[in-house]
């Protein structure tokens, strides 16, 4: 079984190249079948609030997970911006008005299905490494304007299921398939490799 843990990170437009930022956090469980007791994978998050941010400064706001209970866990974490103002939904995508900054890729690996997947098992206890360290919002000079007063939130949420079998595959992926395709195919190798350990 799984339960995911989810913070926010919201922005708030104040002027035409100044952000405020504030912070809050929220959980949320999701749940898999897995033939195991239920777990908790935290997550770690390190952000210390300001009133403003300069447009492309860069923030320090380090994620990572926590194995909070008593078996090995295989972990991933999805990131993704949303932004709004009025109820209007406005499009923002990572890489684009959104950067994470320091992303650690010799140990976490971006799936490309909107997660990042820790190349290891997470022992009892035991927090992996930083996926990011830093982030940036980014808006261009043609879309300042369309911009002001927009409310960011950039949204992480771990995933955890136990590492005793393949049912990662099931649970992430929705079949007990191997993964033939990168650069999930090499998460998937490198989690069959630390299996077979």
């Amino acid at each position: 079984m799984s339960k995911g843990m989810v913070a926010a990170l919201t922005v708030s437009l104040v002027l035409l190249s100044t952000f405020a930022w504030f912070m809050t956090t929220d959980s949320v469980q999701n749940n898999f079948k897995s033939g195991n007791p239920l777990f908790n994978v935290g997550l770690e998050d390190d952000f210390d609030p300001r009133d403003e941010v300069e447009l492309d400064e860069e923030v320090d706001k380090v994620v990572a997970a926590k194995n909070t209970e008593d078996i090995d866990a295989f972990v991933r974490i999805m990131v993704f911006p949303t932004a709004q103002k009025d109820g209007e939904i406005f499009e923002v995508n990572l890489g684009d008005q959104v950067t994470l900054i320091g992303i650690d890729d010799t140990q976490w690996k971006d799936g490309k299905d909107g997660y990042y997947y820790y190349l290891g098992k997470l022992a009892p206890g035991q927090t992996t490494p930083n996926l990011f360290e830093k982030v940036k919002i980014s808006i261009p000079d043609e879309q300042k304007e369309e911009y002001k007063d927009v409310k960011f939130d950039i949204v992480a949420k771990t995933e955890a299921i136990h590492t005793k079998s393949n049912d990662y595959r099931i649970s992430w992926w929705g079949s007990a398939n191997a993964q033939t395709t990168d650069p999930l195919k090499t998460i998937d190798e490198k989690l069959q490799e630390i299996l077979a350990g």
